[in-house]
């Protein structure tokens, strides 16, 4: 019996196995790390981590170790980039996670690319081209949000508001709270003239080209115009390939200031209540390596598609069939395979599970399969 091994995968394989083919079409190369790192990488990079609440443990010779909660640490870290030579690659890892309100432990799925050393608008654009591939792949109705942390520092250092109030303004703006940003701002003396701009960049958020000449008509510095440029070109390039269709541009995505200092990016499609894809320019991590280059990827927790597609496809088999100790097994084996060889996803129970999923019930009788029921 010959069948296509594909068929057996699950649609989220499916998917994946597709982005590793597309992803390796751009020249990016597979990356694999242990399940370990010293504690001492996550400890000293806590804000760039998602969720910083890690897992240790001791090795024989006495180290703190850690199971990996991020895969791009590793990567910046450990990165064979340089001024001459940019690195590529996309990486199929698990990631681990200790759940602060629960007190259990989380494994999560991740797959992403990073694209660093020498970097320019093309490098950029083609990051953002690949995560918009990604997200289309996962589901045509999808969308990506887009800004510039560039633009809000560029701001903010034109206006000379204090690093120390700059935190809680982010989170103001990354809420979309505007008048508890007003009040924060003038509650700091901020300067009527310079809370009133604060409070139309934070609103800023649209249509991809709307949005962006709004946002030019506030530039007050070189700062802001060099950023607003950048997502002008990258844009363009975007919508010359056909793919700028389900972007929008929204300067309250401000989160993970302390190392995203670009371009930053986040992925939703519909049926998942949150974003999906995360991603962004961080070269102020490769700098803290040492490392003055530029870095630019994306992450997707693939853990969200098995929810996403449970309830969009909520069947684990395409047939369940029950029989019973009467039953001529070989009859029963031959008309199970013959589903099987149609590509069908075939379960065998004497009674029906509490927790069956299936889209059509069978019986199997002396007469062969009856159809006697349907779930999803």
């Amino acid at each position: 019996m010959e069948q296509d091994v594909t068929q057996a995968l699950r649609r989220e394989e499916k998917i994946t196995l597709a982005l590793r083919a597309l992803y390796e079409q751009y020249g990016f190369r597979k990356y694999r790390m242990g399940k370990f790192e010293e504690y001492e990488l996550y400890m000293e990079n806590k804000n760039f981590l998602k969720n910083p609440n890690i897992i240790t443990f001791h090795d024989l010779d006495g180290r703190l170790m850690a199971l990996k909660p991020d895969v791009t640490l590793s990567i910046a870290k450990n990165t064979r980039a340089s001024d001459q030579s940019s690195e590529k690659v996309y990486y199929l890892e698990n990631v681990y996670w200790l759940e602060k309100q629960t007190g259990g432990y989380k494994e999560v799925n991740q797959l992403g690319l990073e694209s660093i050393g020498r970097l320019d608008a093309f490098s950029y654009y083609e990051v953002l081209a690949l995560a918009q591939e990604t997200l289309a792949a996962i589901s045509e109705s999808h969308r990506m949000q887009v800004s510039h942390i560039g633009f809000w520092v560029a701001l903010l250092d034109g206006l000379s508001i204090e690093e120390g109030l700059r935190k809680e303004l982010f989170a103001c703006v990354h809420g979309k709270r505007l008048h508890e940003l007003k009040a924060l701002l003038d509650g700091a003396g901020v300067a009527p003239f310079a809370a009133e701009l604060i409070v139309q960049a934070a609103s800023l958020c649209g249509g991809f080209e709307d949005t962006l000449a709004s946002a030019q008509r506030i530039a007050i510095s070189n700062g802001m115009t060099d950023a607003l440029n950048e997502l002008e070109t990258v844009y363009g390039m975007l919508k010359q390939k056909g793919c700028a269709e389900h972007m929008r541009l929204d300067f309250s995505l401000v989160n993970d200031c302390d190392y995203y200092d670009g371009l930053i990016f986040q992925g939703y499609v519909e049926g998942v209540p949150r974003a999906l894809l995360f991603g962004g320019y961080y070269g102020k991590l490769l700098r803290k390596f040492g490392k003055n280059l530029d870095a630019i990827g994306f992450a997707v927790y693939l853990n969200e598609l098995d929810v996403l597609f449970r309830s969009q496809h909520g069947a684990d088999v395409d047939a369940l069939i029950l029989y019973d100790e009467t039953a001529d097994f070989n009859a029963l084996l031959v008309q199970a395979d013959a589903l099987r060889e149609q590509g069908r996803r075939v379960r065998l129970e004497r009674q029906l599970p509490e927790d069956a999923r299936y889209e059509k019930l069978y019986r199997f009788t002396e007469n062969g399969l009856e159809e006697v029921g349907k779930d999803a």
